[in-house]
């Protein structure tokens, strides 16, 4: 772990030689009993994919990560703070859980105790998908930036909503991966050992993605993200795996993230982390989704610059400079894909629908 701290300080000092890493400005919290903010949040697709934590209380990850904004979703949540204490809540997609309940619970009480609030806040979150249903397509960073941007401006006010890095520290808080989600666009989630909470968030890479484009082919399985973590742990691949991601993060940074070498890395990078979870038994991709990668091999024999990748889930990104290039594989595939879009920027204006539906539930 000594070695991964030292990996990661390197990175941490490229970011700030090439004036990439920004520090997270200091806010105070101004506190209003029953005021409700609005926070959206969009999901990834990972580049350089993240597995295992070395700090599980404040979510701090063994090593750095990559990914990019898309726009398969949407996440819409409303903060209400209460001066009453206890009453936490959160209600995702109109139900309420336990699972929901202890999940926020972990980050709320950190979040509380980080800035001495004594109160206690609700969330109403609404996901709007663009698909009925899909494994490994990011919303649960989604649900984690876009619930971060919420408190933000509830506590904090419309200048810490703006500060990305700072909802970015918070976000993480809820997902690890919530850290590249709040920052929009490319970006690299700065975590290794030991690494200062505060400085444990998203950092925006510059990607050229001006003729970057993708689709997705959604597809369930029964896998739970959160146990993907202690699965991949336990594999002997792990360690190599996790040593392996410094010197390749180094590597795209001192070249610029060439968005050539950005796909071949998501590419090859999801064969590797599907590899620590079979190698425990776990296995990520379905008859049809294997199906899809065998087509896209045989369609790649003849068609350089088609890539393609999943995290952990069997939804595919199916990526290219070239667009004609997917529309030719999709229709050789015979599918009906999702296309996307990289996500750069969050809308701060509430949606008024969704407000008014959020300001009923939370004042009753």
């Amino acid at each position: 772990m000594v070695e991964l701290k030292d990996r990661g300080e390197e990175i941490y000092d490229r970011l700030v030689g090439q004036g990439l890493f920004k520090e997270p400005e200091k806010y105070e919290p101004i506190l209003e009993d029953g005021k409700i903010t609005y926070g959206e949040g969009f999901p990834i697709t990972a580049i350089e994919k993240f597995l295992g934590y070395f700090d599980k209380q404040v979510n701090i990850a063994n090593f750095p990560s990559i990914s990019f904004n898309t726009d398969f979703s949407r996440t819409l949540t409303a903060c209400r703070y209460s001066t009453e204490p206890g009453i936490d809540s959160v209600a995702l997609d109109g139900e309420t859980s336990e699972k929901y309940i202890n999940r926020a619970g972990k980050a709320v009480n950190y979040f509380k105790g980080l800035f001495g609030i004594r109160g206690s806040f609700r969330f109403y979150i609404r996901r709007i998908k663009r698909y009925d249903e899909a494994k490994g397509l990011g919303e649960s960073a989604a649900v984690a930036s876009s619930t971060a941007r919420a408190v933000a401006a509830n506590v904090f006010g419309k200048e810490a909503v703006k500060d990305n890095a700072f909802v970015s520290r918070l976000a993480r808080l809820v997902s690890g991966s919530g850290t590249r989600s709040a920052m929009g666009g490319f970006s690299l989630w700065l975590s290794y050992p030991w690494i200062r909470e505060d400085r444990c968030h998203g950092v925006n890479i510059p990607v050229d993605f001006k003729d970057f484009s993708f689709m997705t082919f959604p597809a369930v399985h029964e896998i739970r993200t959160e146990g993907a973590h202690d699965i991949a742990l336990s594999s002997p691949f792990y360690p190599r795996w996790m040593i392996n991601k410094f010197q390749k993060i180094i590597d795209l940074l001192d070249s610029g993230f060439p968005m050539e070498d950005m796909m071949k890395h998501a590419e090859e990078d999801m064969y590797l982390m599907h590899s620590l979870l079979m190698s425990r038994g776990t296995v990520i991709h379905t008859p049809a989704s294997l199906e899809l990668i065998n087509s896209l091999k045989k369609f790649r024999e003849e068609n350089e610059g088609i890539y393609y990748t999943a995290d952990t889930g069997p939804s595919l990104v199916v990526m290219s400079r070239d667009r004609k290039m997917l529309e030719e594989f999709a229709e050789s595939a015979g599918g009906s894909p999702l296309w996307g879009k990289v996500v750069t920027s969050f809308n701060t204006k509430p949606d008024a629908e969704f407000m008014k539906e959020a300001e009923e539930y939370l004042s009753e």
